[in-house]
C-alpha cells in the first residue's frame, strides 16, 4: 500500500440528512424516519472514502471559525482523515446543507455557502505536493483548484478533477488542467455539443490533453476513454445491481476509490470495477458518505460480483 498522501481540496459542508417516505412537492411539514450528521461535500467525502480504504489522506478546505466548523473537524478525524490543512476563516460559517432522502433514495439537497468564507489560496502548503501520490480536486473552490493542479503537474503527480456541475466557462478552464477527467453526466453533456453521453465523451476528450476521461452514469456504470487505448475507443463499466436507499455521495465514493486506485498502482479496469463497486455499496446505506465501505469488504463483494 502506498503511504504517500492522497491530497484532496474542495468543498467541505456539514450535512443534516433527513430520510423520509416522499420529497414533497409542495408545502408541507414532514416527519423524518432517521436523522444524521456528518462532514461531506465532494472532496471531502472523498477524502473519507480513501481513508476509509486505509489510504493516507489529508483534506485541504476552508471552514468557518464556529461550532459547526468545530462538529465539522471532529467527524471527520474520526475518519482519519489529516485535517491540519483545513483552514478557519474568522468570522465565516461553515458551508452547511439540509437534505431530503427519499424512499427510492433520491435527494433534495439546500446547501448555503458563506460569501465571506476567504477563496484565497496562498496559503497552501504547495511544496507538499512534490510527495504526494496524487491530488484530487472539485469544482467548488477553483482558486485553490487551480494552484493545486499546476503545481501537480509540475511534479508530475497524478492529477483527477471531479468535473461535477459547474458554469460551463469554468468546466471548460478546469478540464484542461487535470490528467484525469471524470464527469458527472449533466456536466458532460452541459460543454458538448452531443446529447448521447457516448458522443460527448468523444467529442471533449479529444479537445484535452488528459491521459483517462469518464463519466459516472449511475446504475449504468462508468464511460471510460484512455489516451493510450485505440483512437476513439469507448469502454463501457457496468456496476452491480443493488437497492439504492440512498444515492447522496454516491459520486464522491466513486472518486475517492479511483483515486485510492491511482495512488496504489491498480489497473485502469480494476480502479474503475471497484469504483462502481464501492459507490453502488455506498447507495445501499442511509446517511450520505458514511455508507462507503472499507477496503475488505469492498474486495469482498467485488469478487462476489465477478
Amino acid at each position: 500500500m502506498n503511504q504517500k498522501p492522497v491530497i484532496c481540496l474542495g468543498c467541505a459542508f456539514w450535512d443534516t440528512i433527513f430520510k423520509v417516505d416522499q420529497i414533497p412537492g409542495h408545502g408541507a411539514k414532514v416527519l423524518p424516519e432517521r436523522a444524521v450528521q456528518a462532514a461531506s461535500g465532494m472532496a471531502t467525502a472523498a477524502a473519507a472514502t480513501v481513508a476509509r480504504l486505509g489510504g493516507n489522506v489529508e483534506l485541504w478546505a476552508r471552514i468557518g471559525d464556529d461550532p459547526t466548523g468545530d462538529s465539522f473537524l471532529r467527524d471527520l478525524s474520526s475518519e482519519t482523515v489529516r485535517i491540519d490543512r483545513i483552514r478557519r476563516i474568522p468570522g465565516a460559517r461553515t458551508a452547511f446543507s439540509t437534505i431530503l432522502v427519499d424512499s427510492v433514495g433520491e435527494r433534495l439537497v439546500v446547501p448555503y455557502t458563506d460569501p465571506s468564507l476567504d477563496s484565497d489560496p496562498s496559503w497552501l502548503p504547495l511544496p507538499e505536493v512534490a510527495e504526494a501520490a496524487a491530488v484530487l480536486v472539485d469544482m467548488r473552490w477553483l482558486e485553490g483548484a487551480r494552484v493545486l493542479l499546476a503545481e501537480a503537474r509540475r511534479h508530475g503527480v497524478p492529477s483527477i478533477l471531479d468535473a461535477d456541475v459547474a458554469p460551463p466557462e469554468s468546466l471548460r478552464e478546469m478540464i484542461g488542467l487535470a490528467d484525469h477527467v471524470l464527469f458527472s453526466e449533466p456536466a458532460l453533456l452541459s460543454v458538448a455539443a452531443s446529447a448521447s453521453p457516448r458522443e460527448a465523451l468523444v467529442e471533449v476528450a479529444t479537445t484535452l490533453g488528459a491521459d483517462v476521461v469518464g463519466v459516472t452514469l449511475g446504475s449504468a456504470g462508468a464511460l471510460i476513454w484512455q489516451r493510450q487505448a485505440v483512437e476513439g475507443s469507448i469502454y463501457e463499466f457496468p456496476t452491480i445491481p443493488i437497492r439504492a436507499v440512498d444515492t447522496l455521495n454516491a459520486g464522491d465514493v466513486w472518486h475517492g476509490t479511483y483515486a485510492y486506485g491511482l495512488a496504489n498502482n491498480w489497473t485502469l479496469p480494476e480502479t474503475i470495477q471497484m469504483a462502481n463497486v464501492a459507490a453502488a455499496m455506498k447507495c445501499e446505506h442511509f446517511g450520505g458518505r458514511l455508507g462507503s465501505p472499507r477496503l475488505p469488504e469492498l474486495l469482498e463483494r467485488s469478487r462476489a460480483a465477478t
